[in-house]
């Protein structure tokens, strides 16, 4: 089976944490996959809120997630502090990647690294939206 691979930058643009509380344990007793993606939107969530998307005439409210990638790297157990990282890159006529890698804060253990393709979409008229010509200049690391 093939491998997906998800380029790491370096430096990422946001950080935020978050707790792993019970419920977000399986059967397993570990992190469960579907709250590692419910992380993730959090993530994004919390840095677009961040970000100025009104100067550019458009709102962070208008982009659908196009595609998903995560790289399971080792568990997360009840208790643990999650670094969530993001960064925006490869961008496009209508959107960018948004690429995250999620660690164990304190022993900085590695959980995950994942991509989410976000594009900007006209929900009125069911169609993707070209993004500003400047679009990219939102997520400079300054």
């Amino acid at each position: 089976m093939a491998k997906i691979e998800i380029n790491t930058p370096s430096v990422f643009g946001f950080q935020t944490e978050i707790d792993v509380l019970i419920q977000h344990i399986n059967r397993a007793n570990h992190l469960a996959n579907e709250h590692i993606i419910a992380f993730l939107n959090e993530a994004r969530t919390r840095y677009s809120n961040t970000l100025d998307y009104s100067r550019m005439g458009i709102s962070s409210k208008n982009f659908i997630n196009a595609d998903l990638a995560v790289i399971y790297k080792s568990e997360g157990h009840h208790g643990d502090r999650l670094l969530i990282e993001v960064t925006a890159q490869d961008f496009s006529k209508y959107g960018c990647d948004f690429v995250y890698r999620i660690s164990k804060k304190g022993s900085n253990d590695t959980v995950a690294i994942a991509k989410t393709a976000m594009l900007h979409f006209n929900y009125d008229e069911k169609r993707l939206a070209a993004v500003p010509d400047n679009f990219e200049d939102l997520f400079k690391i300054v």
